[in-house]
């Protein structure tokens, strides 16, 4: 059985301090050893220990997502107790506290066999590494023999036992494996030891796997960060994605109706707000899936974009505010647009079409301005024109 150890230190509830030196560190919203967590899923673990100081809340939260992926999960509160939990036979991988490694490389290099991740020391002491000889630093991950938790009886009660066994997987001639020292630079190993480790970190863990939108789609780079800044609740309010979620779905469906009644310019501005609130939502999704290895489902961001076309053309299509075809076939044009836009290949002009806050913000105004489908018209042809004409970003980069 392949069992793993993570360590959840004390977790103080967020304060004045917070961001101080010696607060628990977390990141996209979530303790440390939340991602450690996923780290060990990805390495196929079946049983999940969690060295746990005292009973919090965060127990049971990594409990629930730990058997949410199939997993058994003990927590425990000294070492000690893990004598009942790992078999000698077993394989025991064990996470310093702290310590955000790469999964792919855990996979790779110690999936088949014992090893101890290591940098070489001069590069990773400055990080924050500890020192084990005087070439090489602990990266802070070891896989071995399960039949070494026995020799942790031998340490004080107090001892660490992530260090513990290190110690005595050196001294068994555990094999050193060494990680690419240029990681610590990129973002894809660190030590976390505080709040204010983390804060300094985060920057680069999100623009390595969840990179900004950039500039040509203005709001969703404001949704992205709207997305940061809330990922601060999510830890303690999981059910805020599922919220924006509902709050989205209801207001296009009270925009396309409010629309449809002859009050365009209100229907369409409040299919703006579903959008951005959308698109909030999505970043939160990804910012989830960015820590737990798991892909975002796709269907539903499909579904929620053909609601909010659908919507769209629901209010070009009112009787009241608009006589003729014309208005709802323009706004059928603009939404081929917006889905061309957001292709890949999309020349870099075309790219703000596709995003849908500020179309629909810009389709609000026109319908307020009562110029709503000759001015959509003109969007529609200026952007059709731009997807012919304009090199594509595939040509560009060639």
């Amino acid at each position: 059985m392949r069992i793993a150890l993570i360590t959840l230190d004390r977790l103080a509830e967020e304060a004045d301090g917070e961001g101080a030196s010696g607060t628990p560190a977390r990141l996209a919203g979530q303790p440390i050893a939340w991602h450690q967590l996923h780290a060990a899923l990805a390495l196929e673990c079946e049983r999940i220990v969690c060295l746990a100081p005292e009973p919090v809340a965060e127990v049971a939260a990594l409990q629930r997502e730990a058997e949410r992926r199939g997993a058994k999960f003990h927590a425990v509160w000294r070492a000690r107790m893990l004598s009942g939990l790992v078999a000698a036979a077993d394989t025991l991988f064990v996470f310093a506290p702290g310590i955000l490694p790469d999964r792919e490389w855990l996979h790779d290099a110690l999936s088949g066999r014992a090893g101890i991740g290591v940098f070489a020391a001069e590069r990773a002491v400055p990080w924050g590494f500890e020192r084990i000889d005087r070439d090489r630093a602990w990266a802070g991950v070891l896989a071995t023999r399960g039949d070494a938790v026995e020799a942790l009886a031998d340490l004080p009660p107090d001892a660490d036992p992530s260090a513990g066994l290190l110690r005595i997987a050196l001294q068994r001639g555990t094999r050193c494996v060494e990680v690419p020292d240029q990681w610590l630079d990129e973002g894809r190993w660190a030590t976390l030891s505080d709040a204010k480790v983390a804060a300094r970190f985060e920057p680069l863990w999100y623009a390595r796997g969840v990179p900004e939108p950039g500039p040509a789609r203005p709001s969703d780079t404001l949704a992205y960060r709207t997305a940061r800044w809330l990922t601060r609740s999510i830890a303690r309010r999981p059910q805020l994605p599922v919220a924006l979620t509902a709050a989205s779905g209801l207001l296009t469906a009270g925009g396309a109706t409010t629309g449809y009644f002859g009050y365009s310019a209100i229907g369409l501005a409040m299919l703006a707000v579903a959008a951005f609130i959308a698109s909030t939502g999505t970043a939160l999704d990804a910012f989830a899936a960015a820590g737990s290895g798991i892909a975002p489902k796709r269907w539903p961001i499909a579904a929620r974009d053909a609601a909010l076309d659908l919507a769209l053309i629901a209010c070009a299509a009112s009787p009241a505010a608009f006589g003729d075809w014309s208005a709802p076939f323009a706004a059928a044009v603009i939404v081929a647009a917006m889905r061309l836009a957001r292709e890949d290949v999309a020349p870099s002009l075309l790219r703000p079409f596709g995003d849908r806050v500020l179309v629909l913000s810009v389709a609000a105004v026109l319908a307020a301005a009562s110029i709503f489908a000759p001015g959509i018209a003109l969007l529609s042809v200026a952007a059709l024109g731009l997807r012919l004409l304009a090199p594509s970003a595939q040509l560009t980069r060639a």
